[in-house]
């Protein structure tokens, strides 16, 4: 009993010191923390900023599409021909397309310039003027800077360029009402907004001529086939086919919102969305703080540890 006593007695000590060893490093523990601050503050201020500009989307494809589908599937095969089974929304497949490679390279890319999404170095608010990373690219004469080292220039690749587009942009749907969110990271503003509604038009664009050609090659063929029986129970088939790829082909032909119809329109925002400096600043305070302290704990166990 006596024992534990002392023992308790020796770690209530040995706090007692290490608090006293605390208060004695107290500049010391302040000057760190300070040179934390300080530090915390040159890190927040060399960050620039990002803006987030978003779409509000609504689908302009239900579930009747699908089963009209169906039902046609089931005239199909009295014809002799197979329709494959819808498994995936239009919706999903663009979403997907949005973030393919092919997407990028074929609809997005060709309508932007590749210096704003790989050598921007930060945005001017008050003169709404886009710094480039001079080492990057030069932004007097419009050309990517060569490489001294080796003399090849540091105009990215499209696999990087992609890989860069893909870290900048999101899509999430709302499970309940089946609304996305389309938006895109960007020092500026401008940008950003510009983006989205390139995405966009573009997503619908490429879908609607997709569409147009798969329902322009279905009614050549089943004209073909319709043209080459005498069955008439046959024909009737084909005539009901070819009713649905016409109608297809109008709805494709005359929406301008062929996949997405905008309920909220992107705009350029006037607050940033990231980053936030007073966070980095409280947080590197707070790491500085901890570390030296831990620094004086070390320190003190040292010594206690010291053989005599």
């Amino acid at each position: 009993m006596n024992q534990n006593i002392t023992n308790n007695q020796d770690d209530l000590i040995d706090i007692e010191k290490l608090f006293k060893l605390f208060w004695e490093k107290k500049l010391w523990i302040i000057s760190i923390t300070f040179l934390s601050a300080l530090l915390s503050v040159l890190i927040a201020l060399s960050i620039p900023n990002t803006y987030t500009s978003k779409g509000l989307l609504a689908s302009t494809q239900d579930d009747s599409t699908f089963s009209q589908m169906s039902n046609m599937s089931g005239i199909a095969s009295l014809a002799g021909f197979n329709i494959p089974k819808t498994t995936k929304s239009k919706t999903q497949e663009a979403k997907e397309r949005i973030k393919s490679f092919d997407f990028f390279k074929n609809y997005f890319l060709p309508n932007i310039k590749l210096e704003n999404l790989m050598a921007v170095q930060k945005w001017i608010a008050k003169e709404n003027i886009i710094v480039y990373d001079d080492s990057i690219f030069n932004s007097n004469n419009k050309k990517w800077v060569e490489n001294s080292v080796n003399s090849k220039s540091f105009m990215p690749s499209l696999q990087q360029s992609y890989k860069t587009y893909i870290n900048s942009l999101s899509i999430n749907e709302d499970e309940k009402t089946g609304f996305i969110t389309l938006a895109i990271n960007h020092s500026s503003p401008y940008i950003a907004k510009t983006w989205v509604d390139i995405i966009i038009e573009n997503i619908n664009e490429s879908m609607r001529e997709l569409d147009k050609e798969k329902a322009q090659n279905s009614i050549i063929f089943l004209s073909d086939s319709s043209r080459s029986t005498n069955v008439q129970s046959i024909k009737e088939a084909i005539s009901r086919l070819l009713e649905s790829q016409m109608q297809k082909l109008m709805l494709a032909s005359s929406e301008d919102a062929y996949i997405f119809k905008v309920l909220d329109s992107p705009i350029a925002p006037e607050i940033k969305s990231s980053p936030s400096r007073a966070l980095i600043c409280i947080t590197i305070t707070f790491i500085g703080l901890i570390l030296s302290l831990i620094l004086l704990v070390i320190i003190y166990f040292k010594e206690i540890l010291k053989p005599n």
